[in-house]
Protein backbone atom coordinates (compact mmCIF):
# COMPACT_ATOMS: atom_id res chain seq x y z
CA UNK A 1 0.00 0.00 0.00
CA UNK A 2 2.54 2.33 0.84
CA UNK A 3 4.33 1.96 -2.81
CA UNK A 4 1.13 2.72 -4.51
CA UNK A 5 0.29 5.77 -2.32
CA UNK A 6 4.01 7.06 -3.31
CA UNK A 7 3.13 6.63 -7.01
CA UNK A 8 -0.10 8.14 -6.40
CA UNK A 9 1.46 11.31 -4.74
CA UNK A 10 3.15 11.57 -8.31
CA UNK A 11 0.24 11.52 -10.25
CA UNK A 12 -2.32 13.72 -7.87
CA UNK A 13 -2.51 17.42 -8.15
CA UNK A 14 -1.14 19.57 -5.01
CA UNK A 15 -4.31 21.09 -4.54
CA UNK A 16 -7.43 20.65 -2.22
CA UNK A 17 -9.38 17.46 -2.95
CA UNK A 18 -12.66 16.68 -1.76
CA UNK A 19 -14.19 13.47 -0.76
CA UNK A 20 -18.00 12.67 -1.66
CA UNK A 21 -19.33 9.29 -1.19
CA UNK A 22 -22.65 8.32 -3.72
CA UNK A 23 -25.14 5.86 -2.34
CA UNK A 24 -27.67 4.48 -3.60
CA UNK A 25 -31.62 3.28 -1.53
CA UNK A 26 -31.47 -0.27 -0.19
CA UNK A 27 -34.60 -1.86 -3.05
CA UNK A 28 -31.14 -0.95 -5.94
CA UNK A 29 -28.98 -3.12 -3.83
CA UNK A 30 -30.49 -6.76 -4.83
CA UNK A 31 -30.29 -5.59 -8.73
CA UNK A 32 -26.66 -4.27 -9.02
CA UNK A 33 -25.53 -7.74 -6.74
CA UNK A 34 -27.41 -9.91 -9.65
CA UNK A 35 -25.77 -7.79 -12.53
CA UNK A 36 -22.26 -6.85 -10.96
CA UNK A 37 -20.94 -5.01 -14.19
CA UNK A 38 -23.40 -2.43 -13.62
CA UNK A 39 -20.86 -1.04 -10.60
CA UNK A 40 -18.98 0.14 -13.28
CA UNK A 41 -21.82 1.78 -14.82
CA UNK A 42 -22.26 3.33 -10.91
CA UNK A 43 -18.34 4.84 -11.25
CA UNK A 44 -18.94 6.52 -14.63
CA UNK A 45 -22.58 8.06 -13.57
CA UNK A 46 -21.00 9.64 -10.51
CA UNK A 47 -17.92 11.35 -12.33
CA UNK A 48 -20.61 12.20 -14.78
CA UNK A 49 -22.31 14.09 -12.03
CA UNK A 50 -19.40 15.40 -9.91
CA UNK A 51 -18.38 16.90 -13.30
CA UNK A 52 -21.83 18.42 -14.30
CA UNK A 53 -22.22 20.31 -11.00
CA UNK A 54 -18.78 21.24 -11.08
CA UNK A 55 -19.81 23.03 -14.10
CA UNK A 56 -23.35 23.98 -13.53
CA UNK A 57 -22.02 27.91 -12.85
CA UNK A 58 -21.22 28.41 -16.27
CA UNK A 59 -17.28 26.78 -16.21
CA UNK A 60 -15.66 24.54 -18.49
CA UNK A 61 -13.58 23.62 -16.11
CA UNK A 62 -12.33 19.93 -16.00
CA UNK A 63 -12.08 18.67 -12.66
CA UNK A 64 -9.45 15.46 -11.67
CA UNK A 65 -11.31 12.79 -10.08
CA UNK A 66 -10.26 9.09 -8.51
CA UNK A 67 -13.13 6.53 -7.90
CA UNK A 68 -12.89 3.38 -5.61
CA UNK A 69 -16.06 1.63 -5.42
CA UNK A 70 -17.05 -0.58 -1.90
CA UNK A 71 -19.82 -3.13 -1.96
CA UNK A 72 -19.87 -3.76 1.75
CA UNK A 73 -21.79 -2.53 4.52
CA UNK A 74 -20.25 -1.79 7.77
CA UNK A 75 -22.47 -4.94 8.78
CA UNK A 76 -21.25 -6.83 5.63
CA UNK A 77 -24.07 -6.71 3.84
CA UNK A 78 -23.83 -5.92 0.16
CA UNK A 79 -24.62 -2.16 -0.33
CA UNK A 80 -22.21 -0.58 -3.38
CA UNK A 81 -21.34 2.71 -2.96
CA UNK A 82 -18.34 5.07 -4.36
CA UNK A 83 -16.09 6.80 -2.90
CA UNK A 84 -14.60 9.90 -4.89
CA UNK A 85 -11.93 12.18 -4.64
CA UNK A 86 -12.47 15.18 -6.62
CA UNK A 87 -10.02 18.61 -7.42
CA UNK A 88 -12.06 21.81 -6.02
CA UNK A 89 -11.81 23.38 -9.58
CA UNK A 90 -10.01 22.48 -12.55
CA UNK A 91 -8.62 23.21 -15.63
CA UNK A 92 -11.16 25.27 -18.07
CA UNK A 93 -9.17 25.00 -22.03
CA UNK A 94 -5.53 26.68 -21.99
CA UNK A 95 -6.25 28.49 -19.33
CA UNK A 96 -4.88 29.20 -15.65
CA UNK A 97 -6.40 26.62 -12.64
CA UNK A 98 -10.04 27.79 -12.10
CA UNK A 99 -11.02 27.29 -8.12
CA UNK A 100 -14.61 26.06 -7.59
CA UNK A 101 -14.95 25.27 -3.40
CA UNK A 102 -18.26 24.97 -3.45
CA UNK A 103 -20.87 22.01 -4.59
CA UNK A 104 -24.70 22.61 -4.47
CA UNK A 105 -25.31 18.68 -3.00
CA UNK A 106 -28.98 18.76 -3.49
CA UNK A 107 -27.81 19.73 -7.11
CA UNK A 108 -25.38 16.66 -6.85
CA UNK A 109 -28.14 14.60 -5.35
CA UNK A 110 -30.85 15.15 -8.17
CA UNK A 111 -28.58 14.68 -10.98
CA UNK A 112 -26.98 11.27 -9.09
CA UNK A 113 -29.93 9.59 -9.14
CA UNK A 114 -31.30 11.08 -12.67
CA UNK A 115 -27.79 9.73 -14.45
CA UNK A 116 -27.59 6.66 -12.23
CA UNK A 117 -31.26 5.40 -12.96
CA UNK A 118 -31.41 6.70 -16.39
CA UNK A 119 -28.33 4.35 -17.18
CA UNK A 120 -29.88 1.50 -15.47
CA UNK A 121 -33.16 1.46 -17.16
CA UNK A 122 -30.92 1.11 -20.35
CA UNK A 123 -28.69 -1.42 -19.45
CA UNK A 124 -31.85 -3.49 -17.29
CA UNK A 125 -34.07 -5.38 -19.65
CA UNK A 126 -36.85 -3.60 -21.22
CA UNK A 127 -39.42 -5.23 -19.36
CA UNK A 128 -42.66 -3.26 -17.76
CA UNK A 129 -41.90 -4.52 -14.95
CA UNK A 130 -38.17 -2.96 -14.85
CA UNK A 131 -39.85 0.24 -16.37
CA UNK A 132 -42.31 0.60 -13.31
CA UNK A 133 -39.37 -0.27 -10.64
CA UNK A 134 -37.45 2.69 -11.99
CA UNK A 135 -40.52 4.96 -11.92
CA UNK A 136 -40.98 3.82 -8.61
CA UNK A 137 -37.24 5.05 -7.60
CA UNK A 138 -37.61 8.35 -9.21
CA UNK A 139 -40.79 8.91 -7.07
CA UNK A 140 -39.97 7.28 -4.05
CA UNK A 141 -36.44 9.44 -3.70
CA UNK A 142 -37.92 12.98 -4.67
CA UNK A 143 -34.52 14.79 -3.15
CA UNK A 144 -32.69 12.21 -4.78
CA UNK A 145 -30.02 9.55 -3.67
CA UNK A 146 -27.91 10.30 -0.97
CA UNK A 147 -24.66 11.93 -1.05
CA UNK A 148 -22.21 12.76 1.21
CA UNK A 149 -19.67 15.04 0.76
CA UNK A 150 -18.07 16.68 3.65
CA UNK A 151 -14.72 15.45 4.50
CA UNK A 152 -11.65 17.95 2.60
CA UNK A 153 -7.77 17.59 1.97
CA UNK A 154 -5.68 19.71 1.24
CA UNK A 155 -2.36 18.07 0.35
CA UNK A 156 -1.36 15.65 -2.25
CA UNK A 157 0.28 12.96 -0.02
CA UNK A 158 -3.14 13.57 2.83
CA UNK A 159 -5.13 12.73 -0.58
CA UNK A 160 -3.31 9.53 -1.65
CA UNK A 161 -2.85 8.01 1.18
CA UNK A 162 -6.70 9.02 1.96
CA UNK A 163 -7.98 7.08 -0.66
CA UNK A 164 -5.20 4.14 -0.22
CA UNK A 165 -7.07 3.64 2.87
CA UNK A 166 -10.06 3.00 0.79
CA UNK A 167 -8.65 1.10 -1.47
CA UNK A 168 -7.13 -1.53 0.69
CA UNK A 169 -9.97 -1.53 3.10
CA UNK A 170 -11.09 -5.05 3.70
CA UNK A 171 -14.80 -5.94 3.99
CA UNK A 172 -13.93 -6.56 7.68
CA UNK A 173 -10.80 -5.92 9.65
CA UNK A 174 -9.88 -9.22 12.10
CA UNK A 175 -9.31 -6.90 14.96
CA UNK A 176 -13.28 -6.52 14.68
CA UNK A 177 -14.46 -10.84 15.11
CA UNK A 178 -14.49 -11.24 18.44
CA UNK A 179 -15.51 -14.58 18.98
CA UNK A 180 -15.42 -18.38 17.09
CA UNK A 181 -16.92 -21.08 18.77
CA UNK A 182 -17.45 -23.03 16.31
CA UNK A 183 -20.66 -22.59 14.97
CA UNK A 184 -20.92 -18.93 15.13
CA UNK A 185 -18.78 -16.06 14.16
CA UNK A 186 -19.08 -12.60 16.52
CA UNK A 187 -18.21 -9.26 15.22
CA UNK A 188 -18.48 -5.94 16.08
CA UNK A 189 -19.24 -2.53 14.19
CA UNK A 190 -20.49 1.11 14.63
CA UNK A 191 -23.62 2.15 13.67
CA UNK A 192 -24.18 5.10 11.72
CA UNK A 193 -26.95 6.38 14.10
CA UNK A 194 -25.99 5.42 17.45
CA UNK A 195 -21.70 5.77 16.74
CA UNK A 196 -21.72 2.79 19.90
CA UNK A 197 -20.68 -0.82 18.64
CA UNK A 198 -23.23 -3.18 17.64
CA UNK A 199 -22.47 -6.90 18.43
CA UNK A 200 -23.81 -9.21 15.73
CA UNK A 201 -23.41 -13.13 15.39
CA UNK A 202 -23.79 -15.10 12.28
CA UNK A 203 -23.49 -18.82 11.44
CA UNK A 204 -20.43 -19.99 9.70
CA UNK A 205 -21.70 -19.88 6.41
CA UNK A 206 -23.51 -17.37 6.09
CA UNK A 207 -20.53 -15.40 7.77
CA UNK A 208 -18.02 -16.88 5.04
CA UNK A 209 -20.88 -16.33 2.46
CA UNK A 210 -21.04 -12.45 3.05
CA UNK A 211 -17.19 -12.26 2.91
CA UNK A 212 -17.49 -14.07 -0.76
CA UNK A 213 -20.23 -11.61 -1.84
CA UNK A 214 -17.41 -9.02 -1.71
CA UNK A 215 -15.38 -10.62 -4.56
CA UNK A 216 -14.94 -8.41 -7.38
CA UNK A 217 -15.43 -9.92 -10.65
CA UNK A 218 -12.11 -10.94 -12.35
CA UNK A 219 -10.36 -7.88 -13.62
CA UNK A 220 -12.60 -5.75 -12.95
CA UNK A 221 -11.11 -2.49 -11.81
CA UNK A 222 -12.12 -0.92 -8.40
CA UNK A 223 -10.61 2.26 -8.62
CA UNK A 224 -10.99 4.59 -11.73
CA UNK A 225 -9.58 7.37 -13.04
CA UNK A 226 -11.61 10.68 -14.92
CA UNK A 227 -11.26 14.39 -16.14
CA UNK A 228 -7.28 15.14 -15.61
CA UNK A 229 -6.64 11.98 -13.77
CA UNK A 230 -7.93 10.00 -16.76
CA UNK A 231 -4.97 8.27 -18.97
CA UNK A 232 -5.73 10.03 -22.02
CA UNK A 233 -5.88 13.41 -20.74
CA UNK A 234 -3.17 13.32 -17.95
CA UNK A 235 -0.51 13.79 -20.70
CA UNK A 236 -2.33 16.97 -22.21
CA UNK A 237 -3.10 18.15 -18.84
CA UNK A 238 0.17 18.22 -17.38
CA UNK A 239 1.88 20.07 -20.33
CA UNK A 240 -0.80 22.78 -19.71
CA UNK A 241 -0.44 23.09 -16.22
CA UNK A 242 3.39 23.02 -16.45
CA UNK A 243 2.49 26.61 -18.66
CA UNK A 244 0.69 27.82 -15.77
CA UNK A 245 2.91 29.99 -13.15
CA UNK A 246 0.54 29.23 -10.63
CA UNK A 247 1.67 25.18 -10.83
CA UNK A 248 5.21 26.65 -11.70
CA UNK A 249 5.56 28.28 -8.56
CA UNK A 250 3.93 25.16 -6.28
CA UNK A 251 6.29 22.64 -8.21
CA UNK A 252 3.43 20.00 -9.50
CA UNK A 253 4.66 16.74 -7.99
CA UNK A 254 2.74 14.37 -10.85
CA UNK A 255 5.07 16.10 -13.27
CA UNK A 256 8.12 14.67 -11.34
CA UNK A 257 9.12 10.84 -12.66
CA UNK A 258 7.76 8.05 -10.40
CA UNK A 259 10.12 6.93 -7.58
CA UNK A 260 12.41 3.62 -8.56
CA UNK A 261 10.82 0.53 -7.25
CA UNK A 262 11.94 -0.40 -3.54
CA UNK A 263 12.73 -4.20 -3.54
CA UNK A 264 11.41 -6.09 -0.43
CA UNK A 265 14.59 -5.89 1.60
CA UNK A 266 14.54 -2.29 1.46
CA UNK A 267 10.92 -2.22 2.15
CA UNK A 268 11.56 -4.52 5.41
CA UNK A 269 14.21 -2.15 6.59
CA UNK A 270 12.17 1.04 5.72
CA UNK A 271 8.71 -0.68 8.26
CA UNK A 272 10.62 -2.66 10.58
CA UNK A 273 13.73 -1.20 10.61
CA UNK A 274 15.51 -4.61 10.52
CA UNK A 275 17.74 -6.11 7.89
CA UNK A 276 16.45 -9.55 6.97
CA UNK A 277 19.55 -10.46 5.30
CA UNK A 278 21.37 -9.86 8.35
CA UNK A 279 22.23 -12.65 10.67
CA UNK A 280 20.79 -11.74 14.09
CA UNK A 281 23.84 -13.53 15.93
CA UNK A 282 27.07 -12.60 14.24
CA UNK A 283 25.80 -9.41 12.82
CA UNK A 284 27.37 -10.41 9.15
CA UNK A 285 25.59 -9.91 5.63
CA UNK A 286 24.18 -13.79 4.93
CA UNK A 287 23.30 -14.54 1.25
CA UNK A 288 20.22 -16.44 0.07
CA UNK A 289 20.78 -20.19 -0.60
CA UNK A 290 17.71 -22.54 -0.54
CA UNK A 291 14.09 -21.64 0.02
CA UNK A 292 12.40 -24.74 1.02
CA UNK A 293 8.90 -25.61 1.77
CA UNK A 294 7.53 -28.74 3.79
CA UNK A 295 4.77 -29.16 0.93
CA UNK A 296 6.45 -27.93 -2.03
CA UNK A 297 10.03 -28.83 -2.19
CA UNK A 298 12.43 -26.88 -3.15
CA UNK A 299 11.05 -23.00 -4.29
CA UNK A 300 14.39 -21.59 -5.21
CA UNK A 301 18.25 -22.83 -4.98
CA UNK A 302 21.09 -20.80 -5.57
CA UNK A 303 22.62 -23.46 -7.58
CA UNK A 304 19.69 -23.92 -10.41
CA UNK A 305 18.09 -20.70 -10.07
CA UNK A 306 20.60 -18.03 -10.14
CA UNK A 307 21.59 -16.21 -13.26
CA UNK A 308 25.37 -17.48 -14.98
CA UNK A 309 27.68 -14.98 -13.76
CA UNK A 310 30.58 -14.77 -16.68
CA UNK A 311 34.05 -13.58 -14.99
CA UNK A 312 35.19 -10.77 -16.74
CA UNK A 313 38.30 -12.94 -18.01
CA UNK A 314 38.57 -16.12 -19.83
CA UNK A 315 39.99 -19.34 -18.48
CA UNK A 316 42.21 -21.53 -20.79
CA UNK A 317 42.92 -25.16 -20.40
CA UNK A 318 46.40 -26.63 -20.21
CA UNK A 319 45.22 -27.07 -24.01
CA UNK A 320 45.55 -23.95 -24.76
CA UNK A 321 41.54 -24.11 -25.54
CA UNK A 322 39.18 -21.90 -24.08
CA UNK A 323 36.69 -23.41 -21.63
CA UNK A 324 32.66 -23.43 -22.87
CA UNK A 325 30.58 -21.06 -21.31
CA UNK A 326 28.59 -23.82 -19.92
CA UNK A 327 31.38 -25.08 -18.01
CA UNK A 328 32.56 -21.39 -16.56
CA UNK A 329 29.22 -21.07 -15.93
CA UNK A 330 28.90 -23.88 -13.72
CA UNK A 331 32.25 -23.86 -12.08
CA UNK A 332 31.59 -20.01 -11.22
CA UNK A 333 28.47 -21.33 -9.08
CA UNK A 334 30.33 -24.09 -7.48
CA UNK A 335 32.58 -21.35 -5.85
CA UNK A 336 29.16 -19.68 -4.95
CA UNK A 337 27.54 -22.50 -3.22
CA UNK A 338 27.94 -22.18 0.72
CA UNK A 339 26.03 -21.51 3.85
CA UNK A 340 26.30 -19.19 6.59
Amino acid sequence: MDEWVNRTVKTVIDVAHRHIVFTIPEELRQTIFKQRLLIKVMMDCAAKTALEVLQCKGSDAVPGILAVVHTFGRDLKFNPHVHMLMTEGGLAGDKEWEEIPFLPYDLLRRKWQYYLLTELKKSLPRTSENARFIDRLFKDNGKGFYVNGESKMTSARYTARYIGRYMGRPALAEYKITRYDGKLVTFWYESHETKKRVYQALPVIEFMKRLADHIPLKGFKMVRHYGLYARRTKKIAVKILAKCKRFIQQSLAFVKELPRRLSYRQRLIASFGQDPLVCPHCKKEMELWRIWHPKYGDIFDLGRDSPAIEPEYEKTSQKGQTESNMEKSGRYRQLCLFSV
